[in-house]
C-alpha cells in the first residue's frame, strides 16, 4: 500500500470523524465521558466512584475529585505491584515516566486501548497536515526524529519505563492500523537509536543517518529538534567527512553544502517542508529555524504523558481539542476555587488549568498546564505555560508566555535571535526581582538598553508587572547571558535522560550554578 493510500485511509478512517465531532463539541464530549465510564466501571477506581452510576456532566464532578499523581498514586502503586484493573480494564504494556521539567519525573501505568488512541492522533494530526495543506511531497522522503528512548534500563516487576514517543514506536499496532505494517518505514534515524542514552552519541548518530537520506519533514519536542538541527549544521562536518560509516556520495554532499565549517541545511534537504512540533513554545525557536531551514512550516500539536490534548488541523488556525477521546474540564487560572467549567463553558482570552479524563486512567487529572483558547468557533487553544512556572513575586502572575512574548520582541528589534531562556527570582528584604538567563544568537550591542526593554516590554504586556514596577516593589531585572550549549550543560549536569527532556523555566539556585554563563 503506497503512503499517499495510507494517509488518505488514515483522513478518511480518523480524521473526517474527528471534524464531525467538533461540529458539535459538547455532545461528543458527553458521548466521550460516558465511553470512558462504561469502560472504567469495574476497575477498582471506577467501583470506588460509582461511574456506573453517574449520568451527567454534575453527577461525574460530584462523585469524582480533582486529581494530582499524589492522590492517584496509591492506585498506580498496586499496579507497580502487579496488579490489573486497578485505573483502567485494559492490560498494562509499559509504565510511562514524564520529564521531570518541574519536579520529579512521574510513573504513570500505560495500557493497550491508549496505545490506540494515541497512535491514532499521533495519524491524524501529519493526516491533517498533508491533505489540507497539500503537501503530499512530503510523503516521498523521510521523516527526522529525535526519538525519545523506548527502555530507559529500569523495570517496575516485568514492566519496562519508557517515555511516550519511545513506548509508542515499539508498541503493537492496533487491528484498524494494520495497513502500516505494510510500508516502508520512512523514518531516521532507525529504531536501534531511540534506546541510546548517551548524548552525544545519539545526537552524532542521528546526524549521521540523515544527512544520507531526503528529510522532508521532522517531528518532535521543538528545543529538541532544533538543538539537533544546530548540532549537524555547526558541529559534524570534520566527523561525518571523516567516518567510514557515511558513503562517498553523502560526503560529496556534504563538501557542496559547506562554508566555513558549516553545513547549510537547505541544500542537504532541499525538499524539507515541514516541523511538526510540540511539548514546548515555538516563540523564542522561530529565527533558528528560519536561519537553519528558511521559509518552513510550522505545524503544532499538544501531547503531554497524560494523553494528546490538541493538534492543529488548519495552517491558519490554532490547535483544536481531541473532544472524541478526551474530556476536558477548565479552572480559570487566576481563582483556584472556582469551579471546573466544561469544554462548552469557555471564552476566548482567558487563562485556564486543564483537568482531563481518558481511558488512561486519569479522571479530573490537573495536568499541570495552563491554556488559551484563541477562538470559540470553531474551539481553537495554545498553551500558554505550566501551572509551576507561573511567577507571582509581587500579586503580577507572570507567565512563561508573557516573558517569551517580551523577548522575542525586543530581541527582533535589536535584530538578534535567542535559544532559550529560564527564570531564576530573587526575593529579599531589600529587593525582589527577576534573572532572566538568556541563551542568545547573538549577543546585544548594548546590555543596559537590551534590559531596560526588556523590563518595559514585561511591564507594557502584564499590568500588575508595570504597576509593580513603577511603585518600585519588583526593581529592575538583570540579564545573564548563557554560554552556546549552556541549558544542554545544565540538563547533561542532571543527568536527565535524553530524547524527553525540556528546560525548566523557573529556576532554583541550586539548578542555576549548573548554567555555563559567558
Amino acid at each position: 500500500m503506497s503512503q499517499t493510500a495510507i494517509v488518505k485511509a488514515i483522513y478518511d478512517r480518523f480524521c473526517k470523524p474527528l471534524l464531525k465531532q467538533l461540529e458539535d463539541p459538547v455532545g461528543s464530549q458527553e458521548k466521550c465521558l460516558r465511553n470512558v465510564l462504561k469502560r472504567a466501571k469495574d476497575t477498582v477506581y471506577g467501583k470506588q466512584h460509582g461511574f456506573a452510576d453517574i449520568r451527567s456532566i454534575e453527577e461525574f464532578q460530584r462523585a469524582v475529585p480533582i486529581n494530582n499523581f499524589e492522590s492517584l498514586q496509591p492506585y498506580i502503586s498496586r499496579a507497580m505491584a502487579g496488579e490489573q484493573n486497578i485505573l483502567f480494564p485494559d492490560k498494562i504494556l509499559c509504565f510511562l515516566i514524564t520529564s521531570g521539567t518541574t519536579g520529579d519525573p512521574k510513573l504513570f501505568p500505560f495500557g493497550e486501548h491508549r496505545v490506540q488512541d494515541t497512535i491514532i492522533n499521533v495519524l491524524r494530526s501529519g493526516a491533517f497536515y498533508v491533505v489540507h495543506h497539500d503537501r503530499w511531497d512530503t510523503l516521498e522522503g523521510r521523516r527526522l526524529v529525535f526519538p525519545a528512548p523506548s527502555s530507559i534500563g529500569q523495570k517496575i516487576g516485568e514492566y519496562e519505563v519508557a517515555f511516550m514517543s519511545g513506548a509508542l514506536a515499539v508498541a503493537p499496532l492496533p487491528p484498524q492500523l494494520k495497513m502500516l505494517q505494510t510500508s516502508e518505514r520512512r523514518r531516521v534515524p532507525p529504531l536501534e537509536v531511540d534506546n541510546i542514552l548517551d548524548w552525544d552519541e545519539k545526537f552524532y548518530l542521528c546526524a549521521r543517518y540523515s544527512v544520507s537520506a531526503d528529510v522532508r519533514s521532522a517531528t518532535g519536542i521543538t528545543s529538541n529538534i532544533v538543538s539537533l538541527l544546530r548540532k549537524i549544521s555547526t558541529d559534524y562536518l570534520d566527523r561525518l567527512l571523516a567516518d567510514p560509516e557515511v558513503d562517498s556520495v553523502t560526503k560529496t554532499k556534504l563538501r557542496g553544502a559547506e562554508s566555513d565549517g558549516v553545513i547549510d541545511l537547505q541544500k542537504i534537504w532541499p525538499n524539507f517542508r515541514v516541523l511538526l512540533h510540540g511539548g514546548v513554545s515555538i516563540t523564542p525557536f522561530r529565527r533558528a529555524i528560519k536561519d537553519l531551514m528558511g521559509e518552513i512550516d510550522l505545524w503544532e500539536g499538544y501531547a503531554a504523558t497524560e494523553g494528546w490534548l490538541a493538534t492543529q488541523i488548519y495552517l491558519d488556525k490554532g490547535m483544536m481539542p481531541y473532544v472524541g477521546t478526551m474530556f476536558y474540564e477548565f479552572i480559570p487560572e487566576d481563582d483556584e476555587a472556582a469551579t471546573p467549567i466544561p469544554l462548552s463553558d469557555v471564552k476566548a482570552g482567558k487563562p485556564y488549568r486543564v483537568l482531563v479524563t481518558n481511558s488512561g486512567g486519569f479522571y479530573r487529572y490537573d495536568i499541570g498546564d495552563v491554556i488559551e483558547f484563541t477562538g470559540t468557533e470553531p474551539l481553537t487553544l495554545r498553551v500558554v505555560g505550566r501551572k509551576a512556572s507561573i511567577v507571582s513575586l509581587a500579586g503580577e502572575r507572570m507567565s512563561e508566555e508573557l516573558i517569551l512574548r517580551a523577548l522575542e520582541l525586543v530581541c527582533r528589534d535589536f535584530g538578534i535571535g535567542f535559544v532559550d531562556f529560564a527564570l531564576l527570582p530573587e526575593v529579599s528584604a531589600e529587593v525582589i526581582r527577576y534573572h532572566l538567563f538568556i541563551e542568545f544568537t547573538q549577543l546585544p550591542d548594548d546590555f543596559e538598553d537590551f534590559t531596560g526593554q526588556v523590563d518595559e516590554r514585561l511591564g507594557a504586556i502584564n499590568i500588575m508587572y508595570g504597576a509593580q514596577r513603577q511603585a518600585n516593589v519588583i526593581h529592575r531585572p538583570i540579564i545573564i547571558p548563557v554560554q552556546p550549549g549552556g541549558f544542554e550543560a545544565m540538563l547533561k549536569g542532571q543527568e536527565k535522560i535524553l530524547g524527553q527532556t525540556k528546560v525548566p523555566r523557573l529556576l532554583t539556585l541550586e539548578l542555576s550554578r549548573l548554567i555555563p554563563r559567558l
